[in-house]
């Protein structure tokens, strides 16, 4: 991984980049101790085909980051549940600023945003397939990754476009978005030593996943539905 992108890392996993006591995946979607909690919405994704090499690839990559990671820093996600972010959707947590859609009262349930999406997802045509390429493993959580080819990352943020048109959603970090695969989120603040000796795990990990899934396909954008980060319900395959 880059010196950049190392730095910023670093400073994730120890808490340089955020003001809370812990991680803010703690007390919304896991517990301190890792637990899943309820955490109900909807989003736009491409589950990782798990009769794929690239899936097994990650699965073993998840497998290195449990055994070498710090006790009691990270809660892993079940493989099936390994996708990539298209777009994001709304959760039921997050109701009073941009991750809400415009022209949608926040008290709307989420269920009938999810049930008026369906209905627009039902009437899309978006790309059937594309190719994606990891490009590092970010503090022991997250695979960063890219679409493989210049075609495949002017696929990815076509989409991402038609999608915004579609929900309404107007992130103020849409042009800064970071694709990723995640293996797992903190539950606690790592050291400074902790945070070093995680990223020189992962980029040694990522280089066995490189190796294995240089290139990973990915198939229709799934419209999914969520109770927790633990099982991701496809509700319809765009234009499949």
């Amino acid at each position: 991984m880059s010196g950049d992108w190392r730095a910023r890392a670093l400073d994730w996993m120890t808490g340089r980049l955020d003001a809370g006591a812990l991680p803010v995946s703690v007390g919304s979607k896991f517990s301190a101790t890792g637990e899943v909690l309820s955490y109900r919405g909807n989003t736009f994704i491409c589950h990782i085909d798990p009769a794929s090499e690239a899936f097994d690839a990650l699965t073993e990559a998840q497998a290195a980051l449990r055994a070498g990671l710090p006790a009691g820093a990270y809660t892993f996600m079940p493989p099936p549940s390994f996708h990539m972010t298209v777009f994001g959707g709304i959760c039921d947590a997050c109701r009073t600023d941009a991750r809400w859609p415009e022209g949608t009262d926040p008290d709307t349930p989420v269920d009938a945003v999810t049930d008026r999406w369906l209905a627009k997802a039902q009437a899309l045509s978006l790309p059937q397939s594309v190719t994606i390429a990891p490009l590092g493993i970010f503090g022991g959580f997250c695979v960063l990754v890219d679409g493989a080819a210049e075609a495949d990352r002017t696929t990815l943020w076509s989409v991402r476009n038609t999608l915004r048109e579609a929900t309404g959603i107007r992130r103020p970090d849409f042009d800064t978005y970071r694709f990723h695969i995640t293996l797992a989120y903190n539950t606690r603040w790592l050291t400074a030593a902790e945070a070093r000796a995680a990223q020189d795990l992962s980029d040694h990990v990522h280089e066995r996943l490189r190796h294995r899934a240089a290139i990973i396909a990915l198939g229709p954008v799934e419209f999914c539905a969520f109770d927790d980060m633990h099982r991701f319900r496809t509700l319809h395959r765009i234009g499949a």
